[in-house]
């Protein structure tokens, strides 16, 4: 989320012209047309387009019910419509292929095909994470939210991507949950080999985080915090996410979703003592420096390798930690002119 590494597969020409097997229409099916809703008929398949592209570009197909959350409300009735739409239209009928629900470019079929494995897989990998979030916040119990990003959160997840996690906790506990969760996560993999490598893209303080939500106007932000996977939190998450009146604005499918979800782990913290603060204080000298000459390291490596869209910021405030990636910065620009 935010930048992770794993979920950004997007590059700086996420809008792609794929050749391939280009299928005429049949003269006997008329696309149904949207509702204009204050949109042109253009607009919206140029963000049909954009959106079907982004996740090509990462790997994966979308599905139609999702890009029917994405689009204005009342241009469709429903994702059935949308697919016969995107199936029959003259234009969007050349590029883009529907199948079995999901939507992808024309030439990518086999995105669709292979779809099923990666929601699978991605199931399977929020079972783990979901045991390893139980024991985290048992040990530190000022966790205000645990969540899930990137590609897993996608049900989009890859056998080599890593599974990022989005964690809030009260204020001057960030250094030491970032410190307990890194060792913890060590011990994880030391112990269960064969389990995916648990990355901590973003953590922030309550206070942190609740005025980024506020405050930040980004569509991406806003699809990315609208699609977490919740692991432990979701009275704080149903908060947040109505604090954003904003988000309602850009994506009101999403949010309603969100907001009618069934509930899942709240956490209950115990009282946690204030010698916490002072251990805090301790990671906040000892985690950052560190952090730091990782990610130089990495980025280093993954100039070496040419990778050069895949180099990171690590950025590091009292409150606040974050992987923030460049090819995160390309996909908040292509979300900004989209939406």
């Amino acid at each position: 989320m935010f930048g992770s590494r794993t979920a950004r597969r997007a590059t700086a020409s996420v809008v792609l012209d794929i050749e391939g097997k280009r299928e005429e229409t049949p003269a006997e099916h008329s696309a149904p047309e949207p509702a204009h809703n204050g949109s042109s008929v253009s607009r919206i398949k140029d963000t049909i387009k954009t959106l079907v592209s982004i996740a090509a570009a990462q790997g994966s197909s979308i599905s139609s019910t999702e890009l029917f959350l994405l689009l204005p409300p009342g241009l469709f009735d429903s994702s059935t419509d949308l697919e016969s739409f995107l199936e029959y239209d003259a234009g969007l009928g050349l590029d883009i292929l529907v199948r079995d629900g999901q939507v992808t470019l024309k030439g990518l079929d086999h995105l669709a095909r292979g779809r099923p494995a990666q929601v699978s897989l991605s199931a399977e990998r929020v079972e783990i994470a979901q045991a390893f979030s139980d024991r985290l916040v048992s040990i530190c119990p000022w966790i205000d939210l645990v969540s899930i990003s990137g590609s897993t959160a996608y049900a989009a997840g890859k056998p080599n991507d890593d599974v990022d996690f989005y964690i809030v906790t009260r204020r001057n506990r960030l250094w030491v949950t970032l410190l307990i969760a890194m060792l913890a996560a060590r011990f994880h993999k030391t112990k269960n080999p064969d389990s995916p490598q648990f990355c901590f893209n973003r953590i922030q303080e309550d206070d942190e985080c609740r005025n980024s939500f506020k405050a930040l106007q980004d569509p991406l932000f806003a699809r990315e915090v609208l699609s977490l996977r919740i692991l432990g939190g979701h009275r704080y998450y149903i908060e947040l996410v109505k604090s954003a009146s904003w988000m309602e604005r850009l994506f009101p499918g999403l949010v309603h979703e969100v907001l009618t979800s069934a509930p899942v782990r709240t956490i209950v913290g115990d009282q946690d003592r204030e010698v916490w603060s002072i251990v805090n204080g301790i990671a906040f000298v000892i985690l950052p420096p560190y952090l730091a000459l990782v990610g130089a390291w990495r980025n280093r490596r993954l100039a070496r390798q040419g990778r050069h869209e895949s180099r990171f910021r690590t950025v590091i405030r009292r409150g606040f930690f974050a992987y923030e990636s460049r090819k995160y910065d390309l996909l908040r620009d292509i979300y900004r002119k989209v939406f």
